[in-house]
């Protein structure tokens, strides 16, 4: 009989992970600005104030060459007043008194943004950093890979296509792809595996058509988006290469190659603050084959006029890769330097600057395809730069809007829906098998400070085609336990700045369980009679408007030896949700996304909430407090 798993963090139960974070957005409503008056009512004369210091970024976090008019008003407390901002100077508006306002930044080749603050006298106000998008970018996140999935002998043939591609055997590499491909014509992986071979055959145009036809199939096929832009920036067309590698940096799971080839584009087009920030992600994640993205720093580094800066990037290159082929030219790089100067300079032209060394790479050698997000800890992201942030405040801000919520409800339903998918050693997915659950979660009171979620699913014990899958239950309970006084004690946590998510500014704070930490974790997996504390680590992001929690992304700290667990990723994405029928909006997961690797076996459960319910608490009816903390999810595995 297949072995069958369940596993207690999961997005399954996102419902309620979402309900708590319904609290970490209260419902604000638009108002119609109007001119502050002293007598007014919302605004007495004793009335505590605070300053508000609003900060105004382009997308990546670099400050704004052009002049940026903030827009601050509040109907409640009758304000309103427009001040402008550029570069690092933030718009600072003076004794506001406590409350919502709205915030509407307008800037040319931007598109207009407005963000809703609300300011609480038990935690005082910190910056608030507002995110700008190009009039060219998209504000929507990026839609779900699509794509037909292979059978598993057409995935076998696929094994013996890239066995020969991987000889240098391109024809008979691009027979067997033409063969899959003619069966499974949809597949976006096969079509660029076709072009790989084509370039292998020194086809360039007929590669770069199918790299075009394997993005039109799946718009999201980081491989593709890749190659193309790296024959995009070969051919001359730096600016159309940003285009196609920005989008497969966005999604994660490109690998360095694509930080690197986005620096260097941007070198090409001279925005240079943007390729420093590439070439250091690029340096970062390739580890030890990071010596040509160093050195890719160094000179932008250098063209930015940073001479110091560069010189100690490639003494970096020169001490970690002492054998390197990029040594020779470094060695030249820093004794120019060296005879220059280490003061800043003028920006040299691009023809006194020698061309980087190719990374040492085969184009055409084949890369598994990438079946998950990178490690929390692998993974780079683009933060501001020069922006300063403590974790406690932005974490008892988010705490505040989830406590303040959580209040008036007793429990909350949903209708889940959960896709299951097993990926083979090759990084393929296989067949989708889908479920449907009636999904409640109560909420109860945890110490005197705290809360935590009582949750259930309906019809979780008949699982027809879901014999082999791990169904994972509790990921909300692991976002709401994050930010729990009760759990705090247990987590190390640090602010690693200011970052952008779906086009909103968001702080992002690092945190990983304590090592000396005592029993009764958040986490624990059972197999048979025994059972294994998980401790986990991970990212939360934090708008730096609204505090609401935008997205939470945990790993292992430390595989399992024991239970042969070496991979359980979890990511769930959060936004606004409507409800009508109460003129409510609140904070609730749009998706979560679970990878795991078991016992040498993938997995992939995509959870997707509908048909929202909300229960007001009865004021007649108290719920008392546990006496004991209630025991954590339990994952169980074979």
């Amino acid at each position: 009989m297949p072995a069958r798993f369940l596993c207690s963090l999961t997005l399954v139960r996102v419902a309620a992970l979402g309900f708590a974070f319904v609290l970490l957005s209260v419902p604000l409503w638009g108002q119609h600005p109007v001119t502050p008056t002293a007598e007014s009512p919302f605004n007495p004369v004793n009335t505590p104030v605070f300053d508000l210091d609003i900060f105004v970024r382009d997308h990546h976090g670099n400050p704004l060459d052009a002049t940026a008019a903030v827009h601050l008003s509040s109907a409640r407390v009758n304000y309103n007043a427009v001040l402008p901002t550029q570069g690092t100077s933030a718009a600072h508006f003076f004794n506001l008194a406590f409350g919502e306002y709205e915030v509407e930044v307008t800037c040319p080749g931007f598109r207009r943004v407005t963000e809703r603050y609300a300011s609480e006298s038990s935690r005082g106000s910190l910056p608030l950093y507002i995110y700008l998008i190009p009039e060219s970018g998209s504000a929507e996140p990026a839609a779900p890979s699509g794509g037909l999935v292979l059978t598993q002998q057409l995935r076998a043939e696929m094994q013996l296509g890239i066995g020969a591609l991987n000889r240098d055997r391109y024809e008979s590499a691009r027979k067997t792809f033409a063969k899959v491909l003619r069966k499974a014509p949809g597949n976006s992986d096969v079509v660029y595996f076709l072009g790989v071979t084509e370039l292998g055959l020194q086809h360039p145009d007929v590669a770069r058509e199918n790299f075009q036809r394997a993005l039109s199939l799946d718009p999201n096929n980081e491989l593709a988006l890749v190659s193309l832009g790296q024959m995009q920036l070969q051919g001359g067309a730096p600016a159309d290469a940003v285009i196609s590698l920005e989008k497969a940096v966005s999604l994660g799971r490109a690998g360095w190659r694509a930080d690197f080839e986005l620096a260097s584009a941007y070198f090409q087009l001279h925005r240079l603050s943007e390729a420093e920030s590439a070439a250091s992600r690029a340096a970062l994640l390739a580890k030890e084959k990071g010596a040509t993205s160093l050195f890719l720093l160094g000179e932008i580094q250098y063209a930015e006029g940073k001479r110091a800066d560069a010189k100690h990037t490639w003494e970096s290159l020169l001490r970690l890769f002492p054998k390197d082929s990029a040594v020779f030219v470094t060695r030249k790089m820093v004794a120019r330097v060296e005879s220059e100067g280490l003061e800043p300079g003028p920006s040299p032209s691009d023809a006194s600057l020698p061309a980087p060394p190719a990374p040492d790479t085969k184009p055409v050698t084949f890369v598994e395809i990438p079946w998950a997000p990178r490690d929390t800890d692998d993974a780079v992201y683009d933060v501001a730069p020069g922006v300063e942030c403590q974790a406690a405040p932005i974490l008892d801000g988010a705490l505040h809007r989830m406590n303040t919520e959580l209040v008036d409800f007793e429990k909350f339903t949903a209708t889940e829906h959960i896709e299951h998918q097993d990926i083979d050693r090759y990084g393929w997915p296989g067949p989708v098998k889908t479920h449907d659950f009636s999904y409640v979660v109560f909420v109860r009171p945890l110490g005197k400070n705290s809360f935590y979620l009582d949750e259930f699913r309906d019809g979780a014990g008949t699982l027809t085609g879901f014999s082999d899958a791990i169904i994972s239950t509790g990921l909300n309970s692991l976002g709401v336990n994050v930010l729990q006084p009760f759990y705090r004690d247990r987590f190390n946590y640090s602010c690693e700045g200011l970052t952008n998510v779906r086009g909103q500014a968001a702080w992002q704070i690092h945190f990983d369980e304590k090592r000396d930490a005592k029993a009764g974790g958040i986490r624990t997996w059972r197999t048979g009679y025994t059972t294994y504390e998980i401790a986990i680590k991970g990212r939360i992001w934090i708008s730096s408007a609204s505090y609401a929690v935008l997205r939470i992304e945990t790993d292992l700290r430390d595989p399992v030896a024991r239970l042969g667990l070496t991979k359980d990723h979890l990511l769930v994405d959060y936004g606004p949700v409507n409800f009508s029928a109460r003129n409510v909006q609140l904070w609730l997961p749009w998706s979560a996304d679970m990878y795991m690797e078991l016992r040498g076996k993938r997995y992939h459960h995509r959870h997707f909430l509908s048909d929202y319910l909300l229960f007001d608490v009865d004021t007649t009816h108290k719920i008392s407090n546990p006496k004991e903390p209630p025991p954590p999810p339990v994952e169980s595995a074979p």
